[in-house]
């Protein structure tokens, strides 16, 4: 009997990762899903990482160099991946993670970097906006492989709500609503205290006073129209089963337990259910874990406890660590196993491109490898310092922190440190660089090195295996296969 792969997945408890050079990184993480007999999400960011063939077939320069910045269209990623999959004998879920309404592809490059912008879209973008990607989810539904999305509307939150009350909050609570359908809301919420029991056993209240829930279905009300009408995309698409997943952690705060139980809640009135939801739990881009590990626990057994109620589970967005190895920090992976009892999902991306350049750097000077990767390193930071100078779609205070600790401490140790900040945000430009014929010459040559060289290939390969590995058992995803045969939709 033929395996059936890719397949949707449901809410079962599974490792998501981005594939960002499928040729490159698939071979290792397939191999570790087999080993563990996991069920696992390929996937790449439709906000930045991937993009439509018209994209990425466009001459250089027409769009921002982050906008499908892998160099890896839709179809290219969907297509390989799944056929890799079956190649493979392992079960996948095809992911469109991040259908992202924004107009700018380099605000999530800058907010990656640590720089948090908050922006104001008019109806005007969010409808060219949809419009994108209705022909990013066209390209996908077109090979026929695609199961799961990730919605991302959180340039719609609205965070000036969050600080009015009194008459001012009232007038314009009722302007946006009007008294009919503003008192049909406030009646579901008002006064209310909604109980929930964690996975600890702990019980808690969530309190919603008036005040509370106006602010909130103003701040709200945008993000979750734009919700329902990307789902209304994707269901004029696809006709077999999918699953969502909500991106709410694109914010400049952790998420707090009235937010996470209004949003849900009114998601459900719109008849959306989604699978996994992805708050904001303190998580930093690229980054250890470094806050109070009994606080996170606390903060993911309450918020995993409001999303169960509502027949989600949490999604951990920025999952990858300051190293390959690092995990997300020390007690970090344990933390978040008591807090949510194992039932979670959780991504990871970039890290596998970090591991590669690491890889490369490794090798002795004046070899193929490392003279690639020295090459990367050196257009790399003439980029960025160009975009700097310049005052680029890239530039932002956290960069140029980032250029001058690089001047002024990292090259005077070690001109091509692959931990050097700059080069850790930065460096996955590498793959979009491209000549005046549009050859991503960069990305070609690794392609080639990996395919060409069998010792190189086989450390990469097992490299990638391994830090997969690392992943499904600190999380405990192994032999989640059995789970899913026994589960029903």
């Amino acid at each position: 009997m033929e395996l059936k792969t890719p397949v949707y997945l449901g809410p079962l408890p599974h490792p998501a990762v981005g594939i960002r050079i499928p040729e490159v990184l698939l071979e290792g993480i397939l191999e570790a899903y087999k080993r563990r007999n996991t069920a696992g999400g390929l996937m790449l960011s439709y906000g930045r990482e991937t993009a439509p063939e018209w994209v990425i077939n466009a001459p250089p320069g027409q769009y921002e160099i982050t906008m499908g910045h892998t160099g890896t269209s839709i179809r290219r990623y969907l297509t390989l991946g799944a056929e890799a999959a079956r190649r493979k004998g392992v079960i996948v879920e095809m992911e469109a993670d991040h259908l992202t309404i924004t107009t700018s592809s380099a605000r999530a490059v800058k907010r990656i970097s640590g720089y948090k912008e908050v922006v104001s879209l008019s109806d005007e973008e969010v409808r060219a906006a949809l419009d994108y990607i209705r022909s990013e989810v066209e390209e996908a539904a077109s090979t026929g492989y695609v199961n799961f999305f990730t919605i991302d509307t959180c340039e719609l939150i609205d965070y000036r709500y969050d600080a009015l009350s009194g008459a001012e909050l009232e007038e314009a609570f009722y302007e946006e609503f009007g008294r009919g359908e503003g008192e049909r809301l406030l009646s579901r919420y008002e006064g209310r205290n909604f109980v929930f029991v964690g996975e600890t056993g702990r019980y808690f209240r969530v309190p919603m006073p008036r005040r509370r829930v106006m602010q909130l279905a103003l701040k709200f009300r945008r993000s979750l129209d734009a919700t329902c009408e990307v789902l209304k995309i994707i269901r004029s698409l696809i006709e077999a089963p999918f699953g969502v997943e909500i991106a709410f952690d694109e914010t400049p705060h952790v998420t707090r337990e009235d937010e996470l139980l209004f949003y849900l809640a009114e998601l459900r009135e719109r008849g959306l259910r989604p699978d996994f939801i992805a708050p904001n739990v303190g998580f930093e881009k690229k980054q250890d874990y470094r806050g109070d590990l009994r606080e996170l626990e606390r903060r993911v057994e309450r918020l995993a406890a409001i999303a169960r109620s509502y027949g989600a589970l949490l999604c951990f967005h920025s999952g990858s660590g300051s190293s390959p190895w690092s995990g997300k920090g020390p007690g970090t992976y344990e933390a978040l196993l008591a807090a949510t009892g194992g039932l979670l999902k959780y991504k990871i991306s970039g890290i596998y491109y970090e591991l590669l350049m690491e890889i490369l750097a490794s090798y002795p000077r004046g070899s193929r490898q490392r003279s690639l990767y020295e090459m990367i390193y050196g257009e790399v930071y003439e980029y960025v310092k160009r975009e700097v100078e310049e005052g680029g779609p890239l530039d932002s205070p956290a960069l140029r922190a980032q250029l001058r600790e690089y001047e002024e401490v990292v090259r005077r140790r070690d001109p091509y440190d692959p931990r050097a900040s700059l080069f850790r945000y930065y460096s996955f430009l590498a793959l979009n660089f491209r000549d005046k014929a549009g050859r991503r010459y960069f990305r070609e040559e690794i392609v080639d090195l990996y395919e060409g060289d069998e010792e190189f290939k086989a450390r990469v390969d097992r490299e990638v295996e391994e830090l997969t590995l690392r992943l499904i058992d600190g999380l405990g995803f192994g032999g989640n296969v059995e789970k899913l045969r026994e589960s029903s939709l």
